[in-house]
């Protein structure tokens, strides 16, 4: 039987990351770009990782977007993303960190987009799992 109590947690905890990215592109300049891609990258990984709490799945320790979109699929169709998508998503989880590991600079569109497939995300999760937004604000 479907968790939906679970699977709204983990949901609730990727608006509350895209919350912050939002907050983080308004509030500050310069822009914390790093941050914002950051925060990007884990509220889709935290959206797709509810799609699995759904399906009383074991929650995989990845950061790999495409290995989530591939996982979720194969309990819901209707979870689908372009891959190119979620390679630049998943390099955010480490290039976003650690110093060493930023080959390229980011610039402003990179966090445009970012925020752009994090919402996506939100909005294709709430729509699969037939879970308003304001469903979200009561977990809180």
């Amino acid at each position: 039987m479907p968790d939906i109590t679970h699977a709204k947690r983990w949901l609730a905890f990727a608006q509350n990351d895209y919350d912050v990215s939002i907050a983080l592109e308004a509030n500050h300049w310069p822009k914390f770009l790093e941050h914002i891609c950051y925060h990007c990258q884990q509220s889709t990984e935290k959206a797709l990782k509810a799609v699995l709490a759904y399906h009383e799945v074991d929650i995989p320790k990845t950061h790999n977007i495409g290995r989530l979109i591939d996982e979720c699929k194969s309990y819901d169709a209707s979870i689908q993303m372009d891959m190119k998508i979620s390679k630049i998503m998943t390099d955010y989880s480490t290039i976003t960190r650690y110093p060493d590991d930023a080959d390229t600079e980011l610039v402003d569109s990179d966090a445009t987009l970012a925020l752009k497939y994090a919402k996506s995300t939100l909005e294709m999760v709430r729509n699969a799992l037939s879970i308003s937004e304001e469903e979200l604000e009561l977990q809180e």
